[in-house]
C-alpha cells in the first residue's frame, strides 16, 4: 500500500456514530466541540455551516464536508438563524433519521452525517494529518465518488448484517482517503504533515521507499540518493515540508507498525524487532521504549488487559 493508505489503516477508524437530519423552515441546530473526526453530505437542499472563529460557509446540494477534532459549529438554514442543541432537535425520530420542524412549510434539507474516532494507540499519527476542515464542493472531482461512499455507510449503519464493523471500518478508511486526496490536491503551503510530503514529488519518492520497505536499513544518505538530492538538500526539505527529520519519521512509523502488531496480531517480540528492522530485541525494546514510553513486553500486557 501506499504511504497515505498505509497511514489511514493503521488509525483503524471505528465507533461510527451515523445520523440523518431532515429539517425544513427556518432551522438551525448546533453541535458541541468533540474529538475525532465530524463528516456531513449535504444530500437535499442548502444551508450555512458556522464554527467558532470562521467565516460562515455555504454549503449547497452534494457537498461534503470534514472537521478534525471539531470546535463547537453549527448548520443551519442561514446565518442568524437561532439555533437549537442536536440533542434536543428532534421533534420525531424514525431508526436513524432526526427531524426539525417535520411539519413546517418548504422544502426539506436533507443532511448525512456521523462522527468517528481513531484507534487512540496512534493518536500521534494522527496530529496534523488532517487539515481542520476539508469541503468537497459536489462539482469537484471525488465528489460523486464520496457521496456513494457515504450511501453505503448509512446504508450498513442502519442495517444489523454480518460482517457489519469490519465493513463500516474500511468504508470509513475510504470516505477519509477520498477527502484527504482532495486536500492534498489544494493547498498544503505552510503545513508540516504527511500529506505534504507526498505532495512534494522528491520526498514523496523517499516516504514510498521508507513505506515499502521498512526493515531495510535507512539511512539519509540512501534516501536522499533515491530522492535525487544531495544529503544535506535532502534531510533540510524532509523536516521543512514534513515536520520531521527522516530518521525521526522512520523511527515513528516503525514504532507505530510494531504498537499495532504487539496489540493485534499477538506477535512475539523478536518477530516484530526482525519486521521492523531491528537486529535484536534489546535493540528494539530501547527504541520502543525511547519513543513509546515504556517497554513493548508491559504495553502488550497493557493493551491485552484493556481489550480483555
Amino acid at each position: 500500500m501506499d504511504p497515505l493508505s498505509q497511514t489511514i489503516a493503521l488509525l483503524r477508524p471505528r465507533a461510527l456514530l451515523w445520523k440523518q437530519l431532515d429539517a425544513r423552515g427556518d432551522w438551525a441546530v448546533s453541535f458541541p466541540g468533540a474529538t475525532g473526526v465530524a463528516f456531513s453530505l449535504v444530500a437535499q437542499g442548502s444551508c450555512v455551516f458556522q464554527s467558532s472563529g470562521r467565516e460562515p460557509q455555504p454549503l449547497s446540494e452534494g457537498d461534503f464536508l470534514l472537521q478534525s477534532e471539531p470546535q463547537a459549529w453549527s448548520l443551519g438554514r442561514a446565518v442568524g438563524t437561532p439555533s437549537v442543541v442536536y440533542d434536543h432537535a428532534r421533534v420525531q425520530t424514525g431508526g436513524e433519521i432526526n427531524y426539525l420542524h417535520r411539519d413546517a412549510p418548504g422544502p426539506v434539507t436533507r443532511i448525512y452525517g456521523g462522527r468517528f474516532v481513531f484507534e487512540d494507540a496512534q493518536a500521534d499519527l494522527s496530529e496534523g494529518l488532517f487539515p481542520p476542515i476539508v469541503v468537497v464542493r459536489a462539482v469537484d472531482d471525488g465528489a460523486a465518488r464520496l457521496r456513494s461512499v457515504l450511501d453505503l455507510l448509512g446504508d450498513e449503519a442502519a442495517a444489523d448484517r454480518p460482517g457489519r464493523s469490519l465493513l463500516l471500518e474500511r468504508l470509513l478508511e475510504v470516505m477519509l482517503i477520498q477527502a484527504l486526496r482532495h486536500a492534498s490536491s489544494g493547498s498544503v503551503a505552510g503545513r508540516q504533515t504527511l500529506l505534504a510530503g507526498l505532495a512534494d514529488t522528491r520526498i514523496a519518492v523517499a516516504l514510498a521507499a521508507v513505506h515499502g520497505d521498512v526493515f531495510s536499513r535507512w539511512s539519509v544518505a540512501k534516501l536522499a540518493a533515491i530522492a535525487g538530492m544531495s544529503r544535506s538538500a535532502f534531510a533540510e526539505r524532509f523536516s521543512r515540508v514534513v515536520g520531521v527529520a527522516p530518521m525521526d519519521y522512520l523511527l515513528r512509523w516503525r514504532m507505530a507498525l510494531a504498537k499495532d502488531a504487539l496489540q493485534f496480531d499477538g506477535m512475539r517480540l523478536v518477530d516484530v524487532a526482525l519486521r521492523y528492522g531491528y537486529s535484536s530485541v534489546s535493540a528494539f525494546s530501547t527504541a520502543f521504549t525511547r519513543t513509546v514510553g515504556c517497554p513493548p513486553s508491559h504495553y502488550a500486557r497493557r493493551r491485552a488487559q484493556r481489550q480483555g
